[in-house]
């Protein structure tokens, strides 16, 4: 799982997240739209928030009020709330298992390259969220986490150089339809695939 992140987020996360790691799950051949997200540090409501979107879906997990000591298990907030958000935006169970199986296989790594076409949608969903919460007069501190980033997914998305826009639940949808299947026997050790090398 890749995560670019903007500079800003990237000089407030631990030193153990941003040194080099590698990639357990591409040794099976993992479709490469699955590994990619982009992720930025937001304030809302004098709140650290981190809101992340899938590069190929622009699938969105929205992390409110992210203390220093929450950064540092940026992976497991982020996992959290993504199989949450799916349940919550109403995909399938097996689906869902095999979002988790795959998360399961995966390490994290983190860089600053960005894409401005997905920083954009980054923006904008942010915005939209504060927006939201300004006009609903709702502090940031009472809203349903899982639904949020569900609620944030369900969109049509500009993707540049594409004529369509996309939605962001059907895309995540779609893609982890595509996923091969894989069965986990330890996490982060050893990962079975129905994909031929």
């Amino acid at each position: 799982m890749i995560i670019h992140c903007t500079k800003k987020l990237f000089i407030k996360l631990p030193e153990q997240l941003t040194q080099s790691a590698t990639q357990s799950i591409t040794s099976i051949g993992l479709l490469e739209q699955w590994q990619h997200w982009h992720a930025n540090v937001i304030n809302i409501q004098r709140k650290q928030c981190v809101i992340l979107v899938h590069d190929a879906t622009r699938y969105v997990v929205f992390l409110p009020a992210m203390t220093k000591d929450k950064l540092s298990d940026l992976d497991l907030h982020f996992q959290d709330v993504f199989i949450n958000s799916l349940m919550k935006a109403g995909l399938d169970t097996n689906l869902i298992d095999k979002a988790t199986r795959y998360l399961m296989t995966d390490t994290l790594e983190l860089d600053t390259t960005c894409n401005r076409s997905v920083q954009g949608t980054m923006r904008l969903m942010a915005g939209e969220l504060d927006w939201s919460l300004k006009y609903d007069g709702k502090h940031i501190d009472d809203i349903a986490i899982y639904s949020t980033s569900a609620w944030l997914s369900d969109r049509p998305c500009n993707i540049k150089d594409q004529k369509d826009c996309i939605w962001p639940i059907k895309a995540m949808t779609e893609l982890l339809q595509q996923l091969p299947n894989i069965s986990v026997t330890e996490p982060n050790t050893s990962v079975t695939s129905d994909l031929k090398h």
